[in-house]
């Protein structure tokens, strides 16, 4: 069953095409990958997805319903949840204030009902407070609950966005470059976690990765990108022996070698 569809996916930048009419449908529930070379329009197609930007063609369906020029506050109060390739946590607020920070979204309670401090509001807040506990164990960071977000080693703050992610109950959870600066063992963990919330939670998972071992290792569909056009998608052995994708990375003298 597909969740995520982008239909016929177009952005222009001036005069250079960032997307250049992609088409690709995303399984319920699957751990998907995009992969290609720098400057293949990768992050485009995140930001276009989240709504940070707004395509020029063409269609993106979230469980058959266009999501085109929704806000991304409206597309994430709709079920998409993203992690960016620089860390974008709230470095002076706690651990467990970035957590209640994804939550906001879903939180009923209004101006009105926090100034006068209805009962409501309060029985909320406690929930929410439990909630982002469950979260942060479920991270291995509820030790870290009370820690400002900034002194955390690299490998935590990659896990505590993705927590904070996940506190919006995102449907699709969108991962750009997760792995970006970790050192073998955090890529590790990173890894173990990924597969635990896949098998775990019905989330369906698109991630951006340069390191082919994580890709190769998690994706069970990848779709490649190059200067904004896909030229191949299939599982991660048909991708391994894709000569376009052989060209792509190692360029036509790899292909002609093999």
């Amino acid at each position: 069953m597909t969740i995520l569809k982008v239909a016929g996916l177009v952005k222009r930048f001036g005069g250079v095409v960032g997307m250049n009419g992609v088409d690709y449908a995303f399984p319920q529930g699957a751990i998907s990958a995009i992969i290609g070379p720098n400057g293949s329009g990768k992050t485009t197609f995140f930001n276009l997805v989240s709504g940070i930007y707004t395509p020029d063609e063409g269609n993106i369906e979230l469980e058959g319903k266009s999501i085109v020029k929704l806000k991304p506050d409206r597309i994430a109060r709709l079920g998409i949840a993203r992690t960016f390739q620089n860390i974008r946590l709230f470095g002076k607020m706690t651990v467990l204030e970035n957590v209640l920070c994804g939550m906001h979204l879903q939180l009923k309670a209004g101006l009105f009902g926090t100034l006068l401090h209805l009962p409501f509001v309060k029985r909320e807040e406690a929930g929410a407070a439990l909630e982002a506990y469950r979260l942060l164990e479920y991270v291995g960071l509820a030790e870290f609950l009370n820690e400002q977000a900034d002194s955390l080693p690299y490998g935590a703050q990659r896990r505590l966005e993705i927590a904070r992610a996940m506190a919006s109950k995102p449907k699709v959870l969108l991962l750009d470059e997760p792995a970006a600066g970790m050192n073998p063992r955090e890529t590790l963990e990173l890894i173990e976690l990924i597969k635990r919330i896949q098998k775990e939670t019905s989330l369906t998972i698109l991630l951006i990765e340069h390191d082919m071992r994580l890709v190769m290792g998690l994706a069970e569909r990848i779709m490649v990108l190059d200067y904004g056009t896909k030229i191949a998608e299939g599982t991660p052995d048909e991708i391994r022996a894709n000569p376009k994708v052989i060209e792509a990375y190692l360029g036509k003298s790899a292909v002609a070698k093999g």
